[in-house]
């Protein structure tokens, strides 16, 4: 029987994981989360670059939201990648900024030219055309919610389910 090497990685390295690009509806979402490393932002570049080029993505959210900080080195990354996106047709929407960053950003004086931004996800979506379709309100959401969860204590009766004809 043998027992796994303590000492031996047993998955990819942090250095070298990379950061999932999702394409979705002719756009590419990217996801930061936790600390992207120096490796790691060079890899997207290179990735997200090649990704545009194979599948031709008419728009691009890079979503901020996960990340625990935001440098002046990954922002110059982000800036570098959205301004190589547009110059191969691609538009670029970064979401997911919290306060805290943008504050952080502008005390440094840090410029991200040519990025539009998005407060989130469904948002930089929207920007970039992706509509979505029969999608409650917010509003909507917890009203159904709330009728579900009174349903299920016996408060209420089930609603009818409405049938085609």
């Amino acid at each position: 029987m043998s027992y796994p090497d303590e000492n031996r990685p047993t998955g990819p390295s942090r250095e070298t994981s990379r950061i999932p690009i999702i394409p979705l509806w002719g756009q590419l979402i990217v996801p930061l989360q936790g600390d992207i490393t120096d490796a790691q932002a060079a890899q997207l570049c290179s990735d997200v670059l090649r990704d545009i080029q194979r599948s031709g993505a008419r728009g691009m959210v890079v979503d901020i939201s996960g990340l625990w900080l935001v440098d002046s080195h990954l922002c110059a990354v982000l800036a570098r990648l959205a301004n190589a996106a547009r110059l191969m047709g691609t538009r670029t929407v970064l979401s997911g900024m919290g306060a805290d960053v943008a504050l952080t950003l502008q005390s440094m004086g840090i410029q991200l030219e040519g990025v539009e931004t998005a407060l989130g996800l469904e948002e930089g979506l929207a920007m970039l055309g992706v509509q979505v379709t029969g999608a409650r309100t917010a509003e909507a959401e917890r009203a159904a919610a709330q009728q579900l969860a009174d349903e299920m204590l016996g408060l209420t009766t089930p609603a009818p389910m409405k049938t085609s004809a």
